[in-house]
């Protein structure tokens, strides 16, 4: 093995994009939190938790294949869906601890500790998942840092998610408050990525690495940005259809 560090590049197309998921990701889920006081039933903090969680999961493999190295690398699936389950499995766990109870502050906090945790174990499952002819190693003061961030992003977004289930606000309120809420919760989001991707160093080896068993990049972008297309709209054309079919009993109760 060589000290010397693989040159990379930054796509910023991708780079673009991640932050775009992150954003969408987040206000889908602000909007899947105002839910919650009409609904109270289990599918609430499902499906708050399951497009919370498989919206950072998209943002980080868009992220992570925007840091392009200069060598062959492919993603093995295995992994690659294990750290989206536990993002996903981890968000709904937060999502339900939340809304089980009033949302104080203590009950917020834990929610983010949790959420935080599974973001990261995304994160570093995610890289572990990265094929190359490459030794991979991390600094740890970016490490911690990546981390303390994750559950700080987290314990804010479950506050913001507290305010606007508790809170009354007119229309143009509540879209102006949920688009800075996103755009925040989505730069603090990839903040957490791109902080664990400053974390790692990438150093040429002279050990052959096998890739023939990996998915080629681009190959996930497709499949990935395309799932992603399919889980907004759903879940968009899902809480449309919830609001108007809860309209004639909002009515029927005036």
């Amino acid at each position: 093995m060589q000290d010397t560090m693989l040159p990379h590049h930054w796509n910023p197309a991708l780079i673009v994009l991640s932050f775009l998921i992150a954003s969408v990701t987040s206000f889908l889920a602000l909007e899947l939190a105002r839910r919650f006081r009409q609904d109270g039933s289990v599918t609430a903090p499902l499906a708050l938790g399951g497009v919370l969680g498989y919206g950072i999961w998209a943002m980080h493999f868009i992220g992570m294949i925007a840091f392009e190295l200069s060598t062959n690398v492919t993603y093995g699936l295995p992994l690659t869906l294990i750290s989206g389950l536990s993002a996903v499995a981890f968000l709904i766990g937060a999502s339900f601890y939340m809304v089980r109870g009033t949302p104080t502050l203590p009950r917020i906090l834990v929610s983010g500790v949790i959420a935080g945790i599974g973001i990261c174990l995304m994160h570093y499952l995610g890289m572990a998942a990265m094929q190359a002819n490459a030794v991979t190693s991390y600094l740890p003061v970016p490490f911690a840092l990546s981390v303390l961030i994750a559950v700080g992003a987290a314990s804010v977004a479950f506050f913001l998610f507290s305010r606007v289930m508790t809170a009354t606000y007119s229309l143009v309120q509540r879209l102006a408050i949920q688009t800075g809420a996103a755009l925040v919760m989505g730069l603090a989001i990839a903040g957490m990525h791109y902080t664990g991707m400053a974390a790692v160093r990438f150093n040429m080896s002279t050990e052959v690495v096998n890739l023939v068993s990996g998915t080629d990049p681009q190959n996930l972008v497709y499949m990935v940005v395309g799932a992603t297309i399919l889980v907004f709209v759903g879940t968009y054309i899902a809480i449309l259809a919830d609001q108007l079919s809860t309209k004639p009993s909002r009515m029927a109760g005036d």
